[in-house]
């Protein structure tokens, strides 16, 4: 009975990685939401991100960053993407935990939302540790670029000092 439903699983597998394939190769855009939408899909570029992000080199983030980037901080402050590569880029200093990752998808649009851990500093200010995150991707093909971020993390009022 075990090897009967063992081989029942198999099959289902091997059935699903097909037809995701076979969508693949005709162009089926269902199938690529499908698995742009996945949470390891979604975890990986937001892993991507952050590597580029952690080495400060505009030339590494730049390519991960789509033309119309925008993105918004919580004391009000917003970049495009010239400007945020120019002079906003965080000094992120540890390698970040991606908390309650919530992924969904529409066509090329994958949202994700989660709460960030990591240890980093904007403009020379020290970040909340675990705030809630919110980015955008549009993915074409296997490359996935940011087209808008919303960080909501608390940034201390005076730069090093730790105080609001």
């Amino acid at each position: 009975m075990q090897i009967g439903a063992n081989m029942m699983r198999y099959t289902s597998r091997a059935l699903s990685i097909t037809i995701w394939v076979v969508g693949l190769l005709l162009g089926g855009s269902s199938a690529i939401a499908s698995e742009a939408a996945s949470d390891a899909g979604a975890k990986l570029a937001l892993t991507r991100l952050f590597a580029a992000l952690a080495s400060g080199d505009a030339a590494q983030i730049r390519p991960l960053i789509g033309p119309g980037f925008q993105v918004q901080r919580s004391d009000g402050v917003g970049y495009d993407r010239e400007t945020y590569l120019a002079r906003s880029v965080p000094h992120v200093r540890s390698t970040p935990q991606f908390n309650d990752l919530v992924v969904t998808a529409d066509g090329d649009i994958v949202v994700t939302r989660f709460r960030l851990e990591v240890d980093e500093t904007i403009d020379g200010r020290m970040v909340e540790v675990n705030a809630p995150q919110l980015i955008v991707f549009r993915v074409t093909g296997t490359e996935w670029r940011v087209i808008a971020a919303a960080n909501f993390a608390q940034l201390t009022a005076t730069p090093g000092t730790g105080s609001k």
